[in-house]
């Protein structure tokens, strides 16, 4: 008998029984708790019989029972010998695949190269449809995602080589410069207005961009959280802000159309501004880091707990996005089991950057740390981002587009 025999929730059965006897409502409970893992927030209230696995689990458990693999003790089913090697087998083949396709799906370091990928064919798709219909706007939304492109690359190549703030320093500078030659461009154009062809290729080479850049940030917003990749979230926000100058390079398309071309030069000037801005914050941000001895040096020895400061300040950071959307200490260590932990079911394998970490132990340090800094604020049990924790949080985002980690 090999696993491939078993059919339908049959695996899944033996699975679950494999940490002891349960009973049929146990077994609803079991599944239950399997769809929400899997984004399903579903609730089953007595005997409801309207999924498959309800309305199958007693023919399943007679199949099991009649092969030898699941004893029945009254309302209790537990696994035999044989049905406990069985289990085992189906088990260590789930995981074998859910690693397979955890790998694929959930892996931040694939979602980044796929990221820098999607990058640069959107910043290939705006820049050729720029240049062929003649709009400011849609190149300088497409120089935006080529900053994305270059960025990540030199970013990367400055952590191989041990350059980090060099590498920063040039992306800065880079973003300065792009933003610069847009705002050039955009000056003469609302001088000397140029003509922008407006067919349906460039409505749809916009439409196209942003759906990619909507995709790709929810992409991104999900594996950063689930991996706890904190560099993906930013991500994820520089992606978003893509649909939005999308929407606006659209508008300037569509005034184009009525013969209102400066209103597409307009359009590229406030995207020049938003690059320019990026820059200034990144700038300030390098200078800090420039400066500090942050992620170098543990402070009073008070950190010097098993985990050094890195650590430290990457789970202040992801307390903070959290709490953005849990309010309480109960539901910060909840979510930190659900994107950290690994299930006891083959379903959550996925390389955790907590190895090693007890969270439960220094939520509290952790807490009282950005409280403290006034970075949170409470109301009896619930917890809430201040104002200047919103900044350290967007702040850290900001770094860590640079690379840096701390």
């Amino acid at each position: 008998m090999t696993p491939t025999r078993l059919k339908g929730h049959q695996p899944f059965i033996l699975m679950a029984l494999r940490s002891g006897s349960k009973t049929q409502q146990s077994l609803r409970k079991r599944y239950e708790r399997l769809l929400h893992y899997m984004g399903l927030p579903v609730s089953f209230a007595g005997e409801d019989r309207g999924w498959r696995f309800h309305r199958e689990l007693d023919e399943n458990l007679g199949v099991l029972i009649r092969r030898g693999f699941v004893a029945h003790d009254g309302d209790s089913y537990s696994l035999t010998p044989e049905g406990q090697e069985l289990a085992e087998s189906a088990y260590q083949r789930a995981r074998e695949s859910e690693d397979a396709v955890t790998t694929l799906v959930h892996s931040p370091a694939i979602a980044s190269r796929l990221s820098v990928a999607s990058y640069a064919l959107l910043a290939a798709l705006k820049l050729a449809a720029g240049f062929a219909f003649s709009s400011a706007a849609l190149v300088a939304d497409g120089l935006d995602s080529l900053i994305d492109v270059l960025s990540a690359s030199i970013v990367l190549l400055g952590v191989r080589f041990g350059k980090e703030l060099m590498s920063a320093a040039f992306v800065v500078a880079m973003m300065g410069l792009i933003a610069c030659l847009i705002f050039y461009e955009g000056i003469l154009r609302l001088a000397s207005p140029v003509v922008v062809a407006t067919p349906m290729a460039a409505f749809l080479a916009v439409v196209a961009s942003a759906g990619v850049s909507y995709v790709l940030s929810v992409y991104q917003r999900r594996v950063g959280k689930r991996g706890g990749s904190l560099a993906l979230v930013s991500q994820s926000v520089d992606s978003r802000s893509h649909v939005l100058q999308a929407g606006a390079v659209l508008v300037g398309l569509v005034f184009a159309r009525f013969g209102m071309y400066a209103v597409d030069a307009v359009v590229s000037l406030l995207i020049g501004v938003l690059i320019l801005r990026s820059a200034v914050e990144l700038a300030v941000e390098l200078s800090r880091v420039a400066r500090s001895d942050v992620g170098v040096v543990a402070q009073d020895g008070e950190f010097e707990r098993g985990f050094d400061r890195h650590r430290w300040n990457f789970f202040k950071t992801w307390t903070l996005m959290t709490i953005k959307e849990v309010s309480n200490r109960r539901d910060l260590v909840l979510r930190y089991d659900l994107t950290f932990t690994p299930d006891d079911l083959p379903y959550a394998t996925y390389r955790s950057p907590a190895a090693g970490f007890d969270y439960r132990k220094h939520v509290d340090g952790i807490l009282e740390e950005i409280f403290e800094e006034g970075l949170i604020t409470s109301v009896g049990a619930e917890l809430y981002l201040t104002d200047a924790g919103k900044a350290k949080l967007d702040a850290s985002l900001r770094r860590r587009r640079l690379g840096f980690f701390f």
